[in-house]
């Protein structure tokens, strides 16, 4: 996948076009980035234990791809970033799940059909004979980068490890009953009855 490299810091209050035509953006070499507040991605927001937090950073990128006794591929990689605040599913404790992916668009006039190397394919391929709204295509590829189940690592201790309780607080071993001592008694009895 390429990586973007973008020359200037992206502008925080940049929001992404609503409608954009996407081959001629690759045709030309566009390149666009910004960084998008959680409150902005109302579709991702539902999915989020919280929209506190840092921005995500993303870009864009036009390119043509050559093709051996073809037309050129016109192509967009599209790059996400950022951190998003999760619960953990195994101590449900908030955690922080970071993102960092980047997706080559073949673009299509139309959906193409889902034949098994289209599923085998390195790149995607994004219908764009219309213009495309990029603050969209971003917010899927965040829901897309999400864990199905959110799960530290390792998770953190939610408080400090319980006391193990001294000789004096517990029974002698001869004293404890066990809850299925008489277990054996109760099931014998009938036999011995008869």
């Amino acid at each position: 996948m390429s990586q973007l490299h973008s020359t200037s810091p992206p502008d925080p209050g940049s929001m992404p076009p609503r409608a954009l035509t996407l081959f001629d953006f690759a045709r030309s070499g566009g390149e666009l980035h910004g960084r998008l507040p959680l409150p902005n991605l109302s579709r991702l927001s539902e999915l989020l234990s919280s929209t506190q937090g840092p921005p995500v950073q993303w870009a864009l990128q036009g390119f043509q791809r050559e093709r051996i006794g073809m037309r050129p591929q016109a192509m967009v990689t599209l790059q996400v970033r950022g951190a998003l605040p999760l619960i953990c599913q195994r101590c449900l404790q908030a955690m922080q799940y970071a993102v960092d992916e980047a997706v080559d668009f073949r673009l299509v006039a139309e959906e193409p059909e889902l034949t098994q190397a289209e599923v085998e394919a390195e790149d995607e391929a994004l219908p764009a004979i219309h213009p495309v709204d990029v603050l969209s295509l971003i917010e899927d590829q965040l829901i897309l980068a999400l864990p199905i189940v959110p799960m530290h690592d390792a998770c953190p201790q939610r408080d400090a490890p319980e006391p193990t309780p001294s000789r004096t607080d517990e029974a002698p071993a001869e004293e404890r009953q066990h809850p299925f001592a008489n277990l054996r008694d109760l099931l014998d009895g009938p036999k011995k009855k008869r």
